[in-house]
């Protein structure tokens, strides 16, 4: 029993640690400083996306952004009315470009990386805005993620947010992607890079270049954000920012999911931390052991009823810590109100870490959920 306390009081305080030194580098998050106005390309890669990819186009058509900008929509082999879509639109607004994936020219094995190395191939910004096709990024989006790049900065990670929040689980879900984007924000202000997301990131077309695209990540499924990010920052000399101006928040539609295809989700980004090396594979496994220890005590506590006396004093120090760090990365009055289910999260999480981590590495998870219809015209749910 002192033992099992002894070894729940170290992962605590590696917990702790690891909260205070995201904290700092939230700190460290610089401000966006208008100045020069570089040509831009704007990624999209769409697939089945006829429902949302009007909206997308047209938050981008409101970009303040004065100087030269394209998007470039990627069909990725929908079989509904993206391109159509998108092509109408781009008849009356000639910035739009759209290029189409095609059938047995993939070169690697995530389909996402395929599209968007594709846009990129027919790009011509000097700097690379990445969004998704269910995102509308806020007028002034472009213009303060440009205003980022330092000369010696190579790559910006912005912030995400759904913009559903009306039942528990979709709060539950915006309050993780809250916690997960403070550390992405604190960890790329602290030097290293935990997490991002591709749904508000950008990069110079240069970088792409230098570290070859996706070809050394290519072999893995997703990640074209947060392994590229980590591949830049291994691979070359140039810094990277997070941009947490609340003018430059890209708000995003998380649809209708159900609970499997959600799980798969979850599954596929839990999968992640599987592949990171170093300082950040350190830290997770500590993190992990750490939910593990949690989990132990609140068993004896519960089904046992011997509650290891530390217990107390180390599950509060993690909620209030959590708290913080919440509080502190807060961007908009919205993600402020969604702290309130924080115990929801709390509790919630330690199986989360404890089985989709090691599930999501062992690669238990399928890429996307499609609807298709049966011989009796009926719409069977598939995972793809």
């Amino acid at each position: 029993m002192f033992e099992f306390q002894v070894v729940m009081a170290i992962l605590g305080c590696v917990y702790v640690a690891g909260i205070i030194w995201l904290l700092v580098g939230l700190r460290r998050v610089k401000c966006s400083v208008e100045g020069e106005t570089p040509s831009v390309s704007i990624i999209v890669a769409a697939r089945n996306e006829e429902r949302s990819i009007s909206a997308c186009l047209r938050a981008l058509q409101l970009q303040d952004y004065k100087g030269k900008m394209e998007v470039v929509v990627v069909d990725d082999r929908s079989s509904d009315r993206t391109a159509e879509i998108a092509n109408h639109i781009g008849t009356k607004w000639s910035a739009i470009r759209v290029v189409c994936v095609i059938d047995g020219e993939e070169e690697y094995l995530c389909p996402k990386k395929n599209a968007l190395a594709r846009g990129i191939a027919v790009s011509s910004g000097e700097l690379l805005l990445f969004t998704d096709a269910d995102c509308e990024p806020s007028p002034a989006w472009v213009r303060i993620t440009v205003g980022m790049f330092a000369d010696d900065i190579g790559m910006v990670a912005g912030y995400a947010r759904p913009n559903k929040t009306r039942w528990l689980r979709h709060r539950v879900l915006s309050l993780e992607n809250l916690a997960v984007s403070a550390m992405a924000a604190g960890s790329i202000g602290s030097g290293t890079v935990l997490s991002c997301t591709g749904r508000n990131l950008a990069y110079r077309k240069r970088v792409y270049d230098e570290v070859g695209g996706y070809q050394h990540i290519g072999h893995l499924i997703a990640g074209d954000d947060v392994y590229f990010a980590r591949l830049v920052a291994e691979r070359t000399n140039w810094g990277m920012a997070y941009c947490r101006d609340p003018q430059a928040v890209v708000v995003c539609d998380p649809g209708s999911q159900s609970w499997v295809a959600l799980a798969h989700q979850k599954l596929r980004h839990a999968s992640k931390a599987g592949h990171f090396r170093g300082f950040a594979k350190i830290l997770g496994i500590a993190v992990y052991l750490f939910h593990l220890t949690l989990l132990c005590a609140m068993v004896q506590t519960f089904l046992i009823e011997r509650m290891p006396p530390a217990f107390p004093i180390i599950w509060g120090s993690r909620w209030l810590l959590d708290l913080v760090l919440l509080k502190s990365f807060a961007v908009t009055s919205e993600d402020r109100k969604l702290i309130i289910f924080l115990p929801i999260l709390e509790i919630v999480y330690i199986p989360y870490v404890l089985l989709f981590v090691p599930a999501g590495a062992l690669g238990w998870f399928r890429w996307r959920e499609e609807d298709k219809r049966n011989d009796d015209g009926l719409i069977e749910t598939t995972v793809s």
